[in-house]
Parts: structure tokens; sequence; C-alpha cells
């Protein structure tokens, strides 16, 4: 049967690097066939299997360079281009500054989820099974697949050196003791510090009458607080209104963040739960989940007052986008993927002496995980990749230096 190379996709880009995800089908699905990547012709790496989604970094490019890329198989057609795969990419420029830090997020982690998929309703909440909408249990995986997607994560996480990980929150699904107790196991896993905060789903324990405290089974001090890395500050932020699913950034958290921002001048992130809603923009998906626009608008201004503010890191929307708003003028607002389903990992942060950074979303790399994420892939009827990816500028990009951002 003839071989094609499937869903293959530009994951994500830097100075040096590429990273590609894809399979190499017969009529009957994956198999395990040689297949080879070159870039402007020549050749960069070869893959002898297996049969399945595979992921390939090709690393030692030269910055600023755009790339033809080429993945063969014995007899397969080149794959077209397209919005997953475009079919060259451009490396980032080299860093203008020398690297002081490095970090890791995780959100989204969702551990005791029983399921994912099925039918989506027009607010986008899930609603009951429905012929033709598939959905993954964790029964499905003699491991359930949101202990391994995280777990896995955390071992790619290991492999990349970087100073401290931090969570994002949605850690226990239903924000059950167990749940916690689950997560803090598998933090236990992590090879340098980490720091957690909760999402809206770490409090859905008080639906249930339940008084669980997420930071106490965790063992972490509750946000919003601060973590200092490399001359840079990480404001950790709390967005939550315990037992909602939108966020609430009230008086007190704001008179906190700005306070906290007017004490320092060193450049800045800012790491939360829920992402900023306009109002013009407030009944859309998944923004009807954000902070209360009242809310939002206030925060943004509060951002927009104090340049070392250098971006904001998000997570919720289980989703790769990147956001600006008039108030905070080129500040990036960044929602990153989750790290139990599709694309499924993590965000890998590089921090510079001149006040830039860089982000690169990447996906895990062990064969389960990548099983699992590219059966979420085409749920919600194909929805979901669309979604859930994003655009390569979302997913990888350098951000300006200090003093370069407009008044």
């Amino acid at each position: 049967m003839p071989l094609c190379i499937a869903s293959p996709e530009l994951v994500g880009v830097t100075e040096s690097s590429l990273t590609l995800a894809f399979s190499v089908d017969d009529a009957s699905g994956p198999v395990d066939s040689t297949a080879s990547v070159r870039l402007n012709g020549e050749l960069r790496v070869r893959s002898e299997g297996p049969a399945g989604t595979r992921l390939l970094r090709v690393d030692g490019l030269e910055p600023n360079t755009e790339y033809a890329i080429e993945i063969q198989a014995p007899g397969a057609p080149a794959p077209e281009p397209d919005a997953f795969f475009p079919g060259t990419a451009r490396t980032l420029s080299a860093p203008r500054g020398r690297q002081v830090a490095s970090f890791a997020t995780l959100n989204d982690l969702h551990f005791g989820e029983p399921s994912f998929g099925g039918f989506l309703e027009p607010d986008g909440e899930r609603g009951e099974d429905r012929p033709g909408w598939g959905a993954v249990c964790a029964e499905d995986t003699d491991v359930p697949y949101w202990r391994f997607m995280n777990e896995d994560a955390i071992a790619d996480i290991n492999g990349t050196g970087v100073d401290c990980s931090i969570i994002k929150g949605d850690i226990a699904d239903r924000g059950l003791p167990e749940q916690f107790e689950s997560a803090a196991r598998a933090f236990s896993g992590f090879s340098m510090p980490h720091h957690a905060f909760l999402g809206n789903h770490d409090y859905y324990g008080l639906n249930e009458g339940l008084e669980v405290d997420g930071y106490a089974l965790l063992g972490q001090p509750p946000a919003p607080r601060i973590v200092d890395l490399g001359g840079w500050r990480l404001l950790l932020l709390e967005t939550m209104e315990p037992g909602e699913h939108h966020g609430v950034f009230g008086d007190d958290r704001l008179a906190w963040l700005d306070g906290t921002l007017g004490q320092s001048d060193a450049p800045t992130l800012l790491l939360m739960h829920h992402h900023p809603v306009p109002p013009e923009h407030a009944d859309r998906f998944p923004n009807t989940i954000g902070i209360r626009p009242e809310h939002s608008m206030r925060m943004i201004d509060v951002v927009g007052g104090y340049p070392q503010v250098r971006g904001v890191l998000i997570g919720h929307t289980h989703r790769n986008v990147v956001r600006r708003y008039p108030g905070s003028g080129r500040v990036p607002w960044i929602e990153v993927h989750c790290s139990k389903d599709y694309p499924g990992g993590f965000a890998h942060y590089r921090l510079f002496e001149d006040g830039s950074f860089r982000q690169e979303a990447r996906r895990t790399s062990s064969p389960r995980a990548l099983a699992h994420s590219t059966r979420c892939r085409d749920l919600f009827q194909g929805g979901y990749r669309h979604f859930a990816c994003g655009r390569l500028e979302a997913r990888s990009f350098e951000s300006e230096a200090a003093g370069t951002r407009p008044a």
C-alpha cells in the first residue's frame, strides 16, 4: 500500500532549532517506516519509526534563516502545506543579550478527570454523549491519561535544565483531596524547585460541600506571591472566585498588584490562571469564563502603567493565543495549551539580561503521550485541533527588549 505523511505539524521554532510532528501512514493507519527530514535540501534527521506520531527536533540551525522543510518516506508524496505545516519556517533571531535564567510552565493538568471530549454545547461547555462526538476516558488505559500526560511532561521538563517550574492552576479536576495528593506525588518528580497556584477547578470541592485547602495539600504558599529568578520578578496572581468558572480581580488584588509593581523596576512577568476579557467580547466562549470585564479593564490599565512588565502568562483556555490590549501597549497576554490532552505539553521560557524573553511551547515526547494527544487532536468533530494548537507565532516567539515598548 502507498505511504503518506499524515497530519504534519510545525510544532515550534527557536533561533537554532525547529520541531516537527507527523506520522507515516498507509491505508490502515500509522505504520513503522523510515522517514527523514530535509531542510533546504540537506538531510538533517532520519527516523526509523515507530508506528504512530513522531516528534522530531532538528538542532544546529542558523538564526533568522528561512528553511524549506521536506518530510520524506519511501514512495510517499510530499505533504501539502497548510495552517499546521506551512512547508517553510524562519528561525528566530539570535538573542540580543545574555541568558540569565529559564523556567517551564504547566497548566490545566486536571488530575482525576474521568473523560475528555463528547458533545460541545453552544456555550462551549461539554454536553451529554451523542453519536459522532468521540471522547477519551481515563479508564481506557492501564494508567489514567491525566497521570501519564503530566508525569511525562515533568520528565521532559527535567531534561531541559530549567531553573524552576510553575504550575498555573486547574491541578485537581474536581478539587478533591485525593486529586491534589496525586498531583503532589507527580510534582515530587521535578528535579528543580516548583511553584504552584490554583485554578477554578481546584476550588470545585466547595460545590460538593468540602473545605479543601489545595495549597496545603500541595505544600505550597498561597498566591499572590513573588518568585525572584535571575534578576527578574515573577508575580504569581490569584484570579479565582471559589466555586465559579469565571475569574475576578477586585480591589484588594488590584491594590496588591499595583503596590508590588511599584516596588521594583526589575523586568517582570505576571502569571495567572484566567485571561482578561474586554466588554465588547464578553459573550463569546471562552471569554464567558474569563475575568469579569470590569475587573479586566482595570487590570490591563494597571499593567500598562509599568513598563517593566514584559508579559502575562495564562492558563485556563487550553489553547495557544497571544493577545494585546490598548491599555497595556505591546505587553503580550499569553495563553498556553494544557498538559493533559492536545497538543499536550508545557511552555519553556528563557529570560535575558536585556529584559527580553523567549517562549517555546512544546509537546510531551513520550510515545504514550503522543498517542493520547493525537487521539484528542480530532475531538469535537475536528474542531479541537484548530482551537487548541493556535498559530506558530503564539507558540514560539521572542519578546521585545526593555525600553522598546511604546508609551
